[in-house]
């Protein structure tokens, strides 16, 4: 088992680092964006964004997991080259409607995702939909071969491609914004070139695998497996984009643009979900058929919901003088204008905590072909956020837009457990994840105390200690100790050797 969750561990730390440095090189245009836009030109930005995460997550048509699933699970190459050649002939032609579209009628898409100004939106705001239609089609037609990297578990190709992408991307950005004065619309001149280099980047393992075909019986059969998935991740996108329409609805610009910067920090968590998912989907489906496969499952659960909790402590703790940081010659990391948002961060890197949790618990749902359940896991989720923010933000603005993200994410994963546990049983360790929650709740409390009196130390101190503290109050079982005192005894003998 042990041998199976450092396997993992690896590919998790590789898609992490390519994941992780994606969004550090991303992080880093956070406090460039601030210091260039105002939080009101800020919030457009935010909103041209969500428009493309929710067109491209209808656009992929669910045929992305079906391409992973199906593509891992076969064996024989020739018909792998049939998946995927007929899985991306579909996406081409439906991306490239969807562009054409967007293109022609730009006034129609922009009065759904910016409310008008008086005398109708500026020129600006219509070559930025267009930008965006061309990042769509390309973002959309790079994900597929990217889903063929992960499946055949070619980690470190997925992270240069990612990495490239977005160091481009911010290099691009910060020219076009600082040297050109390009605004909101040089955001996305800079990412429409990115997606065209990582489009070149991905354009190998496209020619490599595509042949003339086109299989009308492979095709039906990933349609009914990822369909089910249009509706489950568009109900997910509204769970974490509609908090910002609606601010921007109900309340002021300015509130959307601070709120969204702490939520682009708050992020840090999804991260780590991400990171682990890209390696967790081909991990179980290649383990499946071993018979202590579930109790791997549950183990990893155990392991992840650990070292999650330890980096959400540990963000918190740093945060605030992160943000504050005085660099020379520029100032504080994150411009001034924007630290009313600071409070709401732990509340929502909390919220991205269960999406690696949502992970796991997709076990059953793909082993037994039950996506058709995920449409109302996440569907109960969107209805509970867009109606409690509607109810809510009027009053408490961004509080109740960041307590509603933490109360929607965190019943997904309780749906979804207590139906799937009932088609694919598995026996979780829900005593050792109590155990390790309590702790945590803990140390967030004596850091919480801390900044309160204008302390951050006792948090840091607290978060560092975390592990410790696990193994403290017996939360490592038998086996775990013993392993780990044998690398304990066996870094120990290595040290000494070299110190002799």
């Amino acid at each position: 088992m042990f041998k199976d969750i450092a396997r993992l561990s690896r590919q998790t730390i590789i898609y992490g680092m390519g994941h992780m440095l994606t969004k550090v090189v991303s992080f880093l245009l956070l406090p460039f964006l601030t210091h260039q836009l105002p939080p009101s030109e800020f919030a457009v930005f935010i909103l041209f964004g969500m428009a493309i995460s929710v067109v491209i997550e209808f656009l992929r048509l669910g045929l992305d997991v079906s391409l992973l699933r199906d593509y891992v699970l076969e064996k024989e190459l020739q018909q792998r080259k049939v998946i995927f050649s007929t899985i991306f002939y579909t996406a081409l032609a439906f991306s490239t409607l969807i562009a054409i579209l967007l293109w022609s009628m730009p006034e129609t898409w922009l009065r759904l995702i910016i409310s008008a100004p008086e005398g109708g939106h500026p020129e600006w705001m219509v070559y930025t939909l267009r930008l965006c239609a061309g990042v769509i089609w390309l973002d959309n037609l790079s994900a597929f071969p990217l889903m063929v990297i992960r499946g055949e578990s070619r980690a470190v190709r997925f992270a240069s491609i990612k990495i490239t992408g977005s160091v481009a991307q911010v290099g691009l950005t910060v020219i076009l914004l600082a040297v050109f004065h390009r605004g909101v619309a040089g955001a996305y001149e800079a990412n429409l070139l990115s997606s065209v280099l990582m489009m070149l980047m991905t354009l190998p393992t496209i020619l490599k695998r595509m042949r003339p075909v086109f299989n009308w019986s492979v095709f039906t059969a990933a349609a009914a497996f990822g369909l089910p998935n249009v509706p489950n991740a568009l109900f997910y996108q509204v769970v974490e984009l509609a908090d910002r329409k609606i601010l921007e609805l109900l309340r002021t610009d300015f509130e959307v643009g601070v709120y969204s910067a702490a939520y682009k920090l708050g992020m840090a968590l999804s991260i780590v979900a991400m990171a682990f998912r890209f390696a967790w989907q081909p991990f179980f489906l290649q383990l499946s058929e071993r018979p202590d496969a579930k109790q791997i499952y549950a183990r990893v659960l155990t392991y992840y919901t650990a070292g999650a909790g330890w980096l959400f402590l540990l963000l918190t703790a740093i945060v605030e003088p992160l943000v504050k940081w005085d660099i020379p010659g520029m100032g504080p990391l994150i411009d001034p204008a924007y630290w009313s948002g600071l409070g709401v961060f732990p509340i929502v890197l909390l919220a991205h905590l269960p999406s690696g949790i949502i992970g796991i618990f997709m076990v059953g749902v793909y082993l037994k072909k039950k996506t058709w359940f995920l449409p109302i896991v996440t569907g109960i989720a969107a209805v509970v956020n867009v109606a409690g923010n509607i109810l809510l933000i009027p009053r408490w603005g961004m509080w109740a837009a960041a307590w509603l993200t933490l109360v929607s994410y965190a019943i997904m994963p309780v749906i979804l457990h207590f139906y799937i546990n009932r088609h694919y049983p598995v026996k979780w360790e829900w005593s050792r994840m109590l155990h390790l929650s309590i702790v945590g709740a803990l140390v967030f409390a004596i850091g919480a105390v801390g900044r309160q009196h204008g302390w951050q130390l006792p948090g840091f101190v607290a978060a560092l200690a975390f592990p410790a503290l696990l193994l403290a109050t017996g939360a490592a079982n038998q086996t775990e100790r013993a392993r780990l005192a044998r690398l304990w005894r066996r870094n120990k003998g290595g040290q000494n050797k070299s110190e002799s």
